[in-house]
């Protein structure tokens, strides 16, 4: 995937940059005096890890992701990836320790794999109709496709912007490549930074209905100013394109990096894309593809490319919020003071607040 991004960013022109601990930035730059802005998605899915050299027979494994562990039914697919090129291998047992703590499947397999190899269930790579992205890994690679996306539109567009489109490691095992990146500093401190997600579609968010501006997660809620600015551009695309329809939700499925990135002192919010069968978890305890909306995969490359053009009117709704406020106040402070005065409340003989002797 890694290999791929830079590739892509070279074809165009663009200088994939990465720091010491593999995260990649691509800087688009064309203009001054925009404010920079920071989309980040995460390379990673959940998958296995092979914690020991083999061949043949079976071999041990490391899950590396939030899945339950009665969807590791014996038979179950999976495909490894080696030296030896791409092997199919199936599920023989789980040993019997702590889920929670480590999660060990036991696979049964005929080629060669070495510690550090690493497999994922051995779904669909990806298919599409008119409607609907299936994938073994829309979470988050359909996160990522949205970015590049992005670069290719603003790219041919000439789009005016300073934008990054980044690139994260580790995000399933615990924001390790998000936390990484903010020690890193290669993102400004004065970006706004706009985590691009699939998320776990909900009831009060489908699929279908555009891009969703993420007010939090399952752990935080977002800084504020980002969210109403993300808002405020989202409502005049829809202005001026009828078919343009968008979401605000709390998605509370999971936890994405903008968390991470609000608590390490960036101004930060997210945008997602509703997703169907999330981590691969499908009815009846199967596992299946992912999916997401198409339609809301081309929404959601609009709106980022209205919020890099129009990153300096951040803090504009803020702005306005305040000046309605005042101006609410206004048109009521006479009747309030009158009124103050009829009931002439006695004043405290001393503050509530104050320390008894």
């Amino acid at each position: 995937m890694a290999q791929f991004i830079r590739e892509f960013a070279i074809a165009r022109g663009l200088c994939a940059r990465s720091d010491k601990f593999g995260n990649l930035i691509i800087r688009y730059r064309r203009g001054r005096g925009h404010r920079p802005i920071a989309f980040v998605a995460h390379m990673d899915h959940p998958g296995f890890e092979v914690t020991e050299d083999a061949t043949g027979g079976f071999v041990m494994t490391r899950f590396l992701g939030s899945v339950p562990q009665q969807y590791f039914r014996p038979g179950g697919r999976v495909r490894l990836f080696s030296a030896e090129g791409e092997q199919r291998a199936t599920i023989w047992s789980v040993p019997d320790v702590d889920w929670k703590k480590e999660k060990l499947v036991r696979l049964r397999l005929k080629g060669t794999v070495r510690r550090g190899d690493f497999g994922m269930w051995d779904l669909a790579p990806v298919k599409t109709n008119h409607r609907l992205i299936w994938s073994r890994a829309c979470d988050n690679l359909a996160g990522c496709l949205v970015l590049l996306a992005l670069l290719d539109d603003m790219v041919q567009s000439r789009t005016p912007a300073t934008a990054y489109a980044v690139f994260t490691r580790a995000e399933e095992v615990g924001f390790h490549g998000a936390m990484g990146l903010t020690r890193s500093r290669l993102i400004p401190r004065s970006a706004v930074v706009v985590s691009i997600e699939s998320s776990k579609e909900l009831p009060h968010a489908p699929m279908g209905q555009g891009p969703i501006i993420r007010v939090g997660d399952r752990t935080t809620t977002f800084d504020s100013r980002v969210t109403m600015f993300l808002e405020e551009v989202a409502a005049r695309v829809a202005r001026t394109d009828r078919r343009f329809v968008f979401q605000r939700r709390l998605m509370d499925g999971g936890t994405c990096e903008s968390t991470v990135f609000c608590h390490s002192g960036y101004r930060a919010g997210g945008v997602c894309l509703a997703m169907g069968n999330y981590h691969n978890l499908g009815p009846g305890e199967h596992i299946r593809e992912e999916y997401v909306d198409a339609g809301d995969v081309q929404k959601t490359v609009q709106l980022l490319i209205e919020v890099a053009r129009r990153s300096n009117d951040y803090g504009r709704a803020p702005r306005m919020l305040k000046q309605r406020l005042e101006a609410i106040f206004e048109r009521g402070r006479r009747q309030l003071l009158q009124t103050a005065a009829a009931m002439r409340l006695p004043a405290p003989a001393t503050s509530v607040l104050a320390e008894p002797e």
